[in-house]
């Protein structure tokens, strides 16, 4: 169980990646500060969650996907995002439609499939390392993906 000197070196050099990770899934810097404050805010109250079953940094970036997962869930969220996108899209690099259309697909899935997308189609992770991070087999994965494909490609194409 880390202490408080821990945590604050935690904050201190996995924060910047904390923080990218969360912008890169909800598109706002605000919000992503948000998670920020939230995953580190969490490991002080309860410390006992990071039982150095993983890294640090597999445990952090687990927790911020998490996180940011369930602020595009929530109502009084979703309307915020879909008005700032705009604002952040000027500054993304990425197709702000596309960006649009996944913030819809991550809603509408189940949170396991959800956090599958993001780790597989956002960050090109591979099946095995989507594994690892969610504590599962490679095959659940392909199955969930299969799933998934099923229903229609998240970035619009078939496979």
């Amino acid at each position: 169980m880390p202490r408080l000197d821990d945590i604050d070196a935690l904050y201190r050099s996995h924060g910047p990646a904390v923080l990218r990770r969360a912008r890169r899934i909800l598109g706002n810097e605000a919000e992503a500060q948000e998670v920020l404050h939230d995953v580190f805010t969490s490991l002080l109250a309860r410390p006992e969650q990071f039982a150095g079953l993983s890294s640090p940094m597999t445990f952090l970036y687990r927790v911020t996907t998490n996180r940011a997962l369930q602020r595009i869930r929530t109502r009084e969220n979703r309307s915020r995002l879909l008005q700032t996108r705009h604002r952040a899209a000027e500054s993304s690099s990425t197709d702000p439609e596309a960006h649009a259309r996944l913030m819809e697909l991550l809603r509408s899935l189940p949170e396991d499939l959800a956090r599958i997308v993001v780790y597989y189609y956002v960050d090109g992770m591979t099946q095995r390392e989507v594994a690892e991070i969610m504590g599962c087999s490679r095959q659940w994965i392909d199955k969930q993906l299969q799933v998934l494909r099923r229903q229609g490609d998240p970035e619009g194409k078939s496979c």
